[in-house]
């Protein structure tokens, strides 16, 4: 909180400092009574209480987040100010408060939510409680996106280490590069941690109708394509393992996927005459595919004008979303390249029934437990799109924005067509928007570690 303080300060927001200030000293206290509380205990940790922390550290850190702008002095509700520290925390561009009336100390601590969000709350406790050590691993397994996290060093901290550096390097050259586009250095720096982290881009005051020209949306498609895939591979590229880098299967689909889609939606705009000149057709294509494949919710012209086909392609890609162990939502890339094979190998035995055909990536077969764990992750997810439509139906609003909310929120991206084009959810009511957060945070934790907590097992420590 403190450069959004010291912000609040230079501004002279006395009511936003004092905000701050309230909120500060709150977190501190809690922070401090709780380590010499829990000295005398040591705890063992197993995956029963990796999902209980998981869950708990991020309902804190949206705790801690909302009390900035219930404190702020500009009359934001309780449940407003609950959604929008939830879609900050969890890089979803979906917002009920107008970015226009907020103070700026407040932009910068939503930039800064996003920022720290999209590494994970857990990866960043990993960082700096180093002594966690086999508990971290735990942890990070329990909260990283992704069907599995490997651990490519000896010690996890190592490979967070690793993580943290690359992700920081990627946001001053991000930073840098905007600013050589002549974007303000507020905006500039705002918009780096927001779009790093796949959480939208934060139009303060008009800054993106000014500044987004080809050279800027050319630099941010670049970095949300690259911070959407799989950390592990400049993991491995670090470690100068290149050609493993480079080989990634995950990888090699979601670029191809994108490369197409971007193709497709560039022929759709310039047939339909929707853009007069294929420069422009293929740029704006671009940003609407690596927008919604990212599930960054990056601004579009007027997309809901766009032809229907190039609508249904930007919902699959937000459906599948970006790679796995990267700071993108979705469901993930490398979950349907699993499912795709399958189906393939369950239509070769009804052909061959005795054949022995495993499912492969690459030159290694998935072990029939992880591709059992991709499919109930799967039907569980359109499990809680289905449930999700019926319960947002009693909002009574029009049928595309029931149908595509569960779709946009699950997915952390935020933005859709229709009256979700900008992200604004101020459509929904009071119930109807801790539903939304309930949704954000399912998606953002890939549902297990909040769902688990509703298993009777998990409560009775004999059988957990």
């Amino acid at each position: 909180m403190l450069p959004s303080l010291i912000l609040a300060w230079h501004d002279g927001a006395a009511q936003t400092l004092r905000g701050f200030l309230w909120s500060f000293l709150a977190v501190e206290a809690a922070g401090i009574i709780s380590y010499f509380s829990t000295q005398s205990y040591k705890v063992k940790m197993k995956i029963r209480e990796s999902y209980y922390v998981v869950i708990v550290s991020w309902l804190t850190v949206i705790a801690v987040g909302f009390l900035p702008y219930f404190l702020s002095g500009s009359g934001y509700s309780v449940i407003d100010s609950l959604f929008e520290s939830v879609a900050s925390w969890t890089t979803t561009a979906a917002w009920v408060l107008d970015i226009d009336a907020m103070p700026r100390a407040l932009v910068l601590w939503k930039a800064v939510s996003n920022w720290l969000g999209g590494m994970g709350i857990i990866l960043l406790a990993v960082l700096i409680l180093s002594t966690l050590g086999v508990s971290g691993q735990k942890l990070a397994g329990a909260e990283t996106p992704g069907p599995e996290l490997e651990k490519h060093t000896a010690r996890m901290v190592d490979t967070v280490r690793i993580l943290y550096t690359i992700y920081i390097i990627a946001s001053l050259a991000e930073f840098f590069l905007l600013r050589l586009g002549r974007v303000p250095l507020f905006d500039a720096l705002i918009n780096t941690m927001s779009t790093i982290s796949t959480a939208g881009m934060l139009d303060y005051k008009g800054s993106i109708e000014t500044h987004f020209n080809a050279y800027v949306k050319l630099v941010l498609v670049c970095f949300t394509v690259l911070t959407s895939l799989n950390f592990i591979i400049y993991v491995n590229a670090a470690r100068g393992k290149f050609r493993e880098a480079l080989r990634d299967y995950e990888m090699h689909v979601f670029i191809a996927m994108i490369g197409g889609s971007t193709l497709f939606t560039a022929a759709m705009l310039f047939i339909t005459g929707y853009f007069d000149n294929i420069p422009q057709a293929l740029i704006n294509g671009a940003t609407g595919v690596v927008s919604f494949a990212s599930t960054t919710g990056l601004p579009l012209e007027h997309a809901e004008r766009w032809p229907a086909a190039c609508r249904v392609v930007l919902l699959l890609l937000m459906i599948v979303g970006g790679c796995g162990n990267s700071t993108a939502g979705g469901i993930k890339v490398i979950r349907f390249a699993v499912l795709v094979k399958l189906i393939r190998r369950g239509v070769y035995k009804k052909i061959h029934p005795r054949a022995v055909k495993p499912v492969m990536i690459r030159d290694t077969a998935v072990s029939a437990l992880n591709v059992s764990s991709i499919s109930t992750f799967i039907l569980l997810a359109f499990g809680v799109f289905i449930a999700s439509c019926v319960l947002l139906s009693f909002e009574n609003l029009d049928m595309e924005t029931t149908v595509m909310a569960p779709i946009t929120l699950f997915s952390n991206c935020g933005i859709g067509f229709g009256r979700l084009a900008e992200g604004n959810y101020t459509i929904f009511s009071s119930a109807g928007k801790i539903y939304c957060c309930l949704l954000i945070i399912l998606g953002r934790l890939e549902m297990y570690a909040l769902l688990i907590l509703f298993s009777r097992s998990f409560w009775n420590p004999d059988k957990a």
